[in-house]
């Protein structure tokens, strides 16, 4: 069973079992660091395509729900006008609900703005494993 897998690998010869000569090692370097290289550019962009799939599917959702939101803050804003009209009259109604609407508004677009700047779409799990591939080259 040995000998069979012996030779049908070439390896029945004497000088086959030798040490594989330096510029055999020098091309296995390279054939395995092209492997790699492409591996982590395969797993890259598989992580940004499961991101990316998952960001569409979510981004859809929003923008109807958003829609319909609009839709139910315009409602609401005429409402709080007419609520308001027979107290301090029209004019000063609508001033007094749309600057308290401005505000809130203001204070969102400020908020979300903060909270998407912490926002990373650099494929981390691909930087870890390149990472790790390099302390492994370095001999860490």
């Amino acid at each position: 069973m040995i000998q069979q897998d012996l030779t049908t690998r070439g390896l029945d010869k004497p000088d086959a079992l030798a040490a594989p000569s330096i510029p055999d090692l020098l091309r296995r370097l390279v054939e395995d660091g092209n492997h790699l290289v492409r591996t982590e550019i395969r797993l890259a962009k598989a992580e940004v395509r499961d991101s990316l799939t998952s960001a569409k599917a979510g981004a859809g959702a929003v923008a109807v729900g958003g829609i319909l939101l609009l839709g139910a803050v315009f409602t609401l804003l005429g409402a709080a006008v007419g609520f308001l009209t027979p107290l301090v009259g029209a004019g000063f109604a609508a001033l007094i609900v749309g600057l308290v609407a401005a505000l809130i508004g203001g204070l969102l677009v400020v908020s979300g703005g903060k909270k998407i700047g912490g926002v990373s779409v650099v494929p981390d799990r691909t930087a870890d494993s390149v990472r790790r591939d390099v302390a492994v080259i370095k001999g860490n």
